[in-house]
């Protein structure tokens, strides 16, 4: 089953100040609704979304983010973490993606990523909490040029929008669109307690490119709370002359990988 298009925009949440979430996507010229923890359990029948379900607006932390709940947040309540759903959005190869967050007022400085895993097939059997799947086909962190420097930062600039493009070669098939903002505001002492933002949404990307994902890394697994150059640090102290590193690796996309850590995120 695919799901093509909303059939209308969701206004904005407000339910918090403090943190958000992904509520509607992009995908080119195609919006699609996003999973909405607040009001989407409730709904009889059941919702049809491309996001996987999630708990709430708060983040994956307090060392969390070393268990799968990393890989796609945690489960809708009463749920296990990353539960596949039985939906998917097509998008062209090279489209725009936009991420719709719901108003993110948060202090959380930190760097904003996306990333693409390959289901293999259906995305209905694919997990992703194992193995080197995750490819970083964008990133934003601390760039010393820019008011404010922190990616997380400039979301609400933006009215809280946040776009990426796909790669244009990548085979057809269907894939998971990762998306995520790291708060940082809080581990100058104790990388445990970084706060991850992740949402995971399930789409088919249509085209004839050949280029399969190379080789990633693994989620949970790559995330290392004593890793000093992304996550166990005092975001204070990064600088021009003192850069930042985002987590994750490198970002692949058509013309192979690059160390650049500040892409551009506007429409």
């Amino acid at each position: 089953m695919k799901l093509t298009i909303a059939s209308s925009l969701l206004l904005l949440d407000s339910y918090v100040s403090a943190h958000g979430y992904v509520q509607q996507i992009a995908l080119g010229s195609k919006l699609v609704n996003a999973w909405n923890p607040y009001k989407d359990p409730q709904k009889k029948p059941p919702v049809s979304v491309i996001t996987r379900h999630f708990l709430d607006n708060g983040p994956v932390t307090d060392d969390m983010f070393l268990t799968d709940a990393i890989t796609c947040n945690y489960g809708a309540k009463g749920a296990a973490n990353n539960v596949p759903v039985n939906v998917t959005a097509d998008v062209a190869a090279g489209s725009k993606v936009t991420f719709f967050w719901t108003d993110w007022q948060s202090d959380h400085p930190g760097p904003i990523m996306t990333y693409l895993a390959n289901c293999g097939g259906s995305c209905e059997k694919f997990s992703g909490a194992t193995g080197a799947v995750w490819v970083k086909i964008h990133q934003a962190g601390y760039d010393a040029s820019l008011s404010p420097p922190w990616a997380s930062k400039r979301l609400p600039e933006q009215n809280s929008t946040w776009t990426v493009t796909l790669p244009s070669t990548v085979a057809p098939g269907q894939y998971i669109l990762r998306h995520e903002i790291l708060g940082l505001q809080r581990t100058n002492t104790n990388g445990s307690l970084a706060q991850f933002y992740p949402s995971c949404h399930q789409i088919t990307i249509t085209g004839s490119g050949k280029t399969a994902l190379p080789k990633g890394i693994a989620l949970p697994g790559a995330y290392q709370p004593d890793d000093k150059k992304s996550i166990f640090l005092e975001y204070r102290d990064i600088s021009a002359t003192n850069p930042y590193t985002a987590p994750g690796g490198q970002v692949w996309g058509d013309n192979g990988w690059t160390d650049q850590q500040n892409m551009n995120a506007k429409q």
